[in-house]
């Protein structure tokens, strides 16, 4: 038996295919099956069984094409909100198989009330628990997807289900979880562990060592905003995802991105943060197709709003690729190359900002002339910030100063805003929206760790924010 690991680091999840001679099974497949397709080819295996252990939130599933393409079994946990296509319940103590490979379901409600673990085994032994959301390396899955009133009895249930799959399973079986490395489903940073036994992860997972009611208070108390998208993307996974969309965009010249700038459709320039404030179009927002777009742009993109990608050809095929998992399918067009052929030869449509670090702020609010602006989450703000700093978390911001609608005419503050954020990436994204609002802002391009060394931080101790902490079951929404 072999066991394949297809990371989606925009997301910071993994998908697993477990091969036994010509029988693959899969867990938790990408909407991007193709890469699933390779690793079957490669081996030479065609699926048996596609499991899913609950009901995504944070991407679109595969697993329904790839059942249907392959006649395979779809194995999927019943529960809110339900599965509207046809497919094999996964309820605990069932037993599936497919070839050589066994699979045994375990119940582990918790970061959602109907998740559950497949227990892979060879020869009737256990070999490797697949744990989804719930078991996590280093933490767990967060459990506010369902609303506040069902968080805690949630969080309770995440507690006794992993202490439950390290007591009842062998300490050599293998973990592999699919949310936890960088992604937002994690209830705390994990670790970015390739692989561990569920002995070793008993040795320095806080949920295995810690008691219940402790561990319950932290665990909810950290939780950052649900991303806006995570309704819509458990609803899509609960009525089976279309198959995806790769195909090429359409190449816009100059005049059409106008237009579609005009027609309210962002454009997102690819491009790193200091080339992108170097120069830019006017309105256009910039999203680094290095970091963790696929988890940050649907969260903060209006409702209605298409995309159109500007960057190198490499970056807009990848991200068109990143977009397709999170339900924005096909770009509504591209522009490759550079601002001055995008703006098509009119410098009065290119703009630029500055760029500096924490130092460059001291020195400029010493004249009076500059103040900050933080966009990091509240748990990040309660935790340290800026001294004098203004808190605004990225998504808030976006939906103030949404570009589609031209320049801000009630949003201004007197001076420049200095805009900063955990490693630069968020902070890159609301300097964009700052300046199409025709704000002026400086980016500081630098993480937050330069900011507490050079002594400008302060930890106020004010509670976390709350409100407005609505889960996908009820369609509601984190602003």
């Amino acid at each position: 038996m072999r066991i394949e690991s297809l990371e989606t680091p925009c997301l910071g999840n993994r998908s697993y295919v477990v091969i036994d001679g010509p029988t693959a099974v899969v867990v938790d497949p990408p909407r991007d099956i193709d890469r699933i397709e390779d690793v079957l080819r490669v081996n030479d295996a065609k699926v048996g069984l596609v499991l899913e252990t609950h009901r995504h939130a944070d991407y679109l599933s595969g697993g329904l094409e790839l059942a249907r393409r392959h006649r395979a079994d779809y194995v999927v946990p019943p529960g809110e909100p339900q599965p509207m296509f046809r497919y094999a319940p996964a309820t605990e103590g069932t037993t599936f198989g497919a070839g050589a490979i066994g699979v045994r379901v375990m119940a582990t409600p918790g970061h959602t009330p109907h998740h559950v673990a497949y227990v892979i085994e060879s020869a009737d032994r256990p070999v490797a628990v697949c744990t989804g959301g719930s078991l996590l390396h280093g933490s767990v899955g967060r459990t506010d997807l369902y609303g506040a009133d069902r968080t805690w009895p949630l969080a309770r249930d995440q507690w006794r289900s992993v202490r439950r799959l390290v007591e009842e399973l062998p300490t050599e079986v293998m973990l592999l979880p699919t949310h936890g490395f960088g992604s937002l489903c994690s209830a705390a940073p994990a670790s970015d562990t390739s692989s561990a036994t569920l002995g070793e992860e008993r040795q320095v997972n806080p949920a295995l060592l810690a008691a219940q009611d402790p561990y319950v208070r932290g665990l909810v108390g950290g939780y950052g905003p649900v991303p806006r998208h995570y309704s819509r993307l458990a609803m899509l996974n609960a009525l089976g995802p279309a198959p995806i969309d790769l195909s090429p965009p359409p190449l816009l010249e100059p005049l059409e991105l106008a237009e579609r700038q005009s027609d309210g459709h962002w454009l997102i320039d690819l491009r790193d943060r200091r080339s992108f404030a170097q120069a830019h179009l006017r309105g256009s927002v910039n999203v680094e197709a290095t970091g963790p777009l696929a988890a940050y742009l649907p969260w903060i993109l209006p409702a209605g709003a298409g995309v159109v990608l500007l960057g190198s050809a490499d970056a807009v095929t990848a991200t068109a690729r990143q977009l397709a998992q999170v339900g924005i399918d096909r770009p509504i067009g591209v522009a490759v190359g550079s601002p001055q052929q995008w703006s098509g030869g009119y410098a009065g449509r290119i703009t630029s900002y500055a760029v500096s670090d924490f130092a460059g702020f001291v020195a400029a609010a010493e004249t009076g002339g500059a103040g900050a602006l933080d966009v990091r989450s509240g748990p990040e703000w309660v935790a340290g910030h800026v001294a004098g700093a203004l808190h605004l978390a990225l998504p808030r911001l976006a939906e103030l100063l949404d570009p589609s609608r031209g320049p801000a005419g009630t949003v201004s503050r007197s001076g420049e805003t200095w805009v900063y954020c955990g490693g630069g990436f968020r902070a890159a994204i609301a300097a964009s929206l700052l300046d199409a609002a025709g704000l002026p802002v400086t980016l500081i391009d630098a993480a937050y760790d330069a900011a507490v060394a050079a002594g400008l931080t302060v930890t106020e101790g004010l509670p976390v924010p709350t409100a407005g902490n609505a889960g996908f079951v009820q369609g509601g929404a984190i602003r």
